[in-house]
């Protein structure tokens, strides 16, 4: 949850999150949920607020768990507690090895990544940069896109796992993340782009 200023509150402790998924279930007038992601603020251990999400997929409130926000030590912890079957971090041109890493091992876990802010990377809210890095920019040229279709496309070509989750409240930009998903990246543009440093793709 968040407070009035828009603010993360603090973790919700297992109860609240009980709560908080009958709530959902009540204002959407269904008997289950499909899929809970358990959003992760920082380092700390997920074990009671996961196992209590694990208890109401046991009793058919939810038929699947993910995780967002995550670091590498959490995705290991939770399968050990019930299958994930999502992760949705932050990901996109210029990742942190980490990052990296986690998406490696979601892909060899059979596990979906759902990459947020691939568009605008550090900026998160900001949206995509005013001015993207000249690799970018000059690799849009050259295939007649937009730097943010480049962002999407490289993003969806890290593997058959990775389904990217782009916001926008524009129709044309809907149209043209939707039109993304069309590009085709050979393995070496893929590897040109990964190559990018962190201050290269902001610009």
């Amino acid at each position: 949850g968040r407070d009035p200023s828009g603010a993360w509150l603090p973790h919700a402790t297992p109860q609240q999150l009980r709560g908080q998924v009958e709530e959902n279930l009540r204002q959407l007038g269904r008997d289950h949920l499909d899929v809970v992601n358990l959003r992760i603020v920082g380092t700390d251990s997920l074990a009671d607020r996961f196992g209590a999400l694990a208890e109401l997929r046991d009793a058919g409130l939810i038929r699947h768990l993910g995780l967002s926000n995550i670091h590498l030590h959490h995705l290991a912890e939770a399968q050990a507690i019930a299958p994930v079957v999502c992760v949705q971090n932050m990901y996109g041109i210029g990742a942190s090895s980490e990052q990296e890493e986690l998406l490696r091992q979601c892909g060899e876990q059979r596990v979906a990544f759902v990459p947020f802010y691939s568009i605008a990377g550090t900026r998160r809210t900001a949206g995509a940069p005013a001015e993207d890095s000249s690799g970018v920019q000059a690799f849009a040229r050259a295939r007649g896109v937009s730097p943010a279709q480049v962002r999407l496309a490289w993003t969806l070509h890290r593997g058959a796992h990775v389904l990217a989750i782009p916001g926008t409240g524009d129709v044309d930009h809907l149209a043209q993340n939707v039109a993304a998903g069309s590009l085709h990246l050979s393995q070496d543009e893929v590897d040109e782009l990964a190559s990018l440093r962190p201050d290269d793709v902001e610009g």
